[in-house]
């Protein structure tokens, strides 16, 4: 019969920063470190955890054998040092830490021994914090700051006062063509714009004597705000944004030939209708390229690739380009601070994306089989199944096929 092992048998030998010692007994604080809130008029607190406390130790030990005070004096030489030690305790194992108080000592010539009291707490790292931007929210700011730009320039040039009343009818039917426009494209039927519009559209005759609030009810009906967690893959989204906002079909309108004050008034304000909603477009494009590629965002479950992201941001920043060569003063700097805010977050979460790589199966294999095997996660055979337009998931061709290094 095999022999019981002991505790003893398992325990290390105590040490610290080399120089051994025995140990008596051991006394260890740990838990967490919590804030207490109470409110008035509140019967419940409520405490807030702050992460785990810093583990001390409090312990006695001991030195014997002829040499005591010898080994007494290596012990105190080894506390003495500066900065944080080794620690070996016998059931704890090996801890850095550093000597909370000052140990005792006391010296026992009739035994031969000499006895420590020491304290102890765990050692940690000098981390100083350190600034950094977040990408995405520029990326907001940026989008904010142009859709307050755009609708001040609209503001300054549309009007009617003072103008013969074919200016405002003109005015009306300009809106409905350019909210029309959008209601109809493929991304107003993605986002159910169709009523919105359709309301924004009977509202404007009431608001076309005020620019500025008019310019605001346009802007918010294009607002994507309560959508953040909704909508399916923002990378879609963003590009159709941007290609609706470029498709020309929204271009300033021809000069008409005759020019009185009142026909060119009209013409103003059909080409400050016509940039407010390409405007307006290019903003939702610009915060809503700071949701590609996140947790909301299920294009990119289980990853985006940096392909992907890099495609993005380079059709976002061709539109901002096009935008930017007939826009006013104030919007040209609010689209070249969003191309900037948008280049940055995109280039850097690029960074972070898995790259694209070519797979060709050795047999025909079913798509979970292969993602299986590639991935070790049967769930991402959609993604190859999606990525490489297979008709079959079942029956995988033995064909090269792009799927994400991770």
């Amino acid at each position: 019969m095999a022999e019981k092992k002991k505790l003893s048998d398992n325990l290390r030998p105590a040490s610290f920063r080399g120089v051994p010692f025995q140990v008596e007994s051991t006394e260890l604080g740990a838990g967490r470190r919590t804030q207490l809130h109470e409110y008035p008029q509140r019967d419940k607190p409520y405490v807030e955890d702050l992460g785990r406390a810093a583990r001390d130790l409090a312990f006695s030990g001991f030195v014997v054998g002829e040499d005591y005070v010898d080994q007494a004096n290596a012990l105190l030489g080894a506390l003495e040092e500066p900065g944080p030690g080794t620690l070996i305790h016998p059931w704890f194992g090996t801890l850095t830490v550093s000597l909370k108080d000052s140990a005792r000592v006391s010296f026992d010539a009739a035994l031969g021994q000499a006895r420590f009291s020491m304290s102890f707490v765990e050692a940690g790292e000098l981390e100083f914090p350190s600034s950094e931007t977040s990408t995405q929210a520029a990326s907001r700011i940026a989008a904010s700051n142009l859709e307050k730009a755009a609708v001040e320039s609209f503001a300054d040039r549309f009007s009617i006062k003072g103008f013969q009343d074919f200016v405002a009818a003109a005015a009306n039917g300009n809106l409905g063509d350019m909210l029309g426009i959008v209601s109809s494209s493929e991304i107003g039927k993605v986002l159910g714009y169709a009523n919105s519009l359709a309301n924004t559209v009977s509202t404007a005759i009431a608001l076309v004597s005020n620019p500025s609030t008019l310019g605001w009810k346009i802007m918010g009906a294009f607002g994507l705000s309560g959508l953040a967690t909704t909508v399916a893959a923002w990378s879609n989204i963003v590009r159709s944004l941007s290609r609706v906002g470029s498709s020309g079909k929204m271009d300033a309108p021809g000069a008409p030939v005759v020019y009185t004050p009142s026909r060119q008034q009209a013409y103003v304000n059909a080409c400050a209708v016509n940039a407010l909603g390409r405007q307006a477009l290019i903003a939702q494009a610009v915060g809503a390229s700071s949701l590609v590629g996140t947790t909301v965002d299920s294009s990119a479950r289980p990853v985006i690739s940096h392909a992907d992201m890099v495609a993005v941001r380079n059709e976002l920043i061709a539109v901002i380009d096009r935008e930017s060569l007939t826009a006013s003063d104030q919007v040209y700097a609010a689209l070249m601070k969003a191309r900037a805010a948008v280049w940055k977050d995109l280039t850097t979460r690029a960074r972070e994306s898995a790259r694209l790589t070519t797979l060709t199966p050795n047999e025909v294999t079913p798509a979970l089989v292969l993602a299986y095997d590639y991935y070790e996660d049967a769930s991402r055979d959609t993604d190859i199944v999606a990525r490489n337009g297979i008709r079959h998931p079942g029956f995988v061709p033995v064909l090269p096929m792009k799927v994400l290094t991770r």
